[in-house]
């Protein structure tokens, strides 16, 4: 900003760069929930894996893997 610059031109770039910082946040926020949208995507993905593995050991053998407990 210039400091000789008229108020109402001043007032505009204050604006302006207002705007560009939000619209940078929202996109920093927007990648942010990409990202944990995909963690929690994998994290289901290993779970049903999970499951699907001890829920064929256990039919295999008879009894689950936490037996005796």
């Amino acid at each position: 900003m210039v400091p000789d610059a008229d108020p109402s031109d001043r007032l505009a770039e204050a604006r302006r760069a207002i705007e560009r910082d939000a619209k940078e946040l929202r996109a920093r926020a927007y990648a942010a929930r990409a990202k944990v949208a995909a963690t929690l995507g994998g994290i289901t993905e290993i779970r049903e894996t999970l499951s699907a593995v001890l829920s064929d050991r256990r039919d295999r053998n008879g009894v689950g893997p936490h037996a005796g407990r």
